[in-house]
């Protein structure tokens, strides 16, 4: 008598390995909307930031440090207080996210959920008309926050100079076949940075209180978003 031959095991459940996720996401495609969204955040900050806070950047260091410098050539202090306040912000939003959570199990979210807290006190001294310096101060150090998560990600979200960077040098050295997915990541980080400028800026004219309401929305769904990529790992 001959033996059938064996039966394929039944098809168990979608564990989100090589397709769709059990959350509805692709490998990889919450890392790539969690930066869509946190760059958008950062475009709408920096906007608020240069043109009602006292025209220092909450994010772009660089930019900074050169008005940084024609402030003291020209000892204008109206220009040095704001610069100097976002610069030390940003530097102290890195410093406390790496000291703290180094070693965390969650160092995606956890500065993410730091960030929400300082850009939601924020929004409530923005919509209560509180002092400029204070509020600046909160967003900038809530951008460094943001920019440990980037490193974490792979993928700035607020240092777009880099991002362009790495997309033209792939696109020159290594072609459009092998360096197109570089250039496409660019263009995606920096779209989203200026439709969150844009956003802001449109609200600051609009509905004045809705310009930090959109960076603190669009965190607290990259917060979301992670979290759940995590809990898909936890569990596949």
């Amino acid at each position: 008598m001959s033996r059938s031959a064996p039966r394929d095991p039944p098809p168990g459940p979608d564990t989100g390995r090589g397709g769709t996720s059990a959350g509805g996401f692709r490998p990889g495609a919450r890392t790539a909307a969690a930066s869509v969204l946190l760059s958008a955040a950062a475009g709408a900050v920096d906007l608020v930031a240069v043109v009602a806070l006292g025209g220092a950047f909450a994010g772009i260091v660089t930019g900074n440090l050169v008005t940084l410098a024609g402030a003291l050539a020209t000892r204008d202090p109206s220009r040095l207080v704001p610069v100097a306040t976002a610069v030390a912000g940003f530097t102290l939003g890195v410093a406390t996210c790496t000291l703290v959570w180094r070693r965390s199990r969650e160092p995606r979210v956890a500065p993410l959920v730091a960030e929400l807290v300082l850009l939601g006190a924020a929004l409530g001294l923005w919509t209560a008309n509180g002092p400029a310096p204070v509020i600046l101060a909160l967003v900038s150090v809530a951008l460094g926050a943001q920019s440990v998560v980037g490193l974490k990600l792979n993928s700035s979200t607020t240092y777009m100079t880099g991002v362009l960077t790495v997309a033209v040098h792939g696109l020159v050295a290594e072609g459009a076949r092998h360096g197109r997915g570089s250039a496409l990541t660019a263009l995606r980080q920096l779209g989203a940075l200026m439709v969150g400028a844009v956003v802001a800026a449109l609200l600051l004219g609009t509905a004045r209180w809705a310009a930090l309401a959109v960076p603190t929305t669009l965190v607290a769904t990259a917060v979301v978003i992670l979290r759940g990529a995590r809990t898909e790992d936890v569990t596949t």
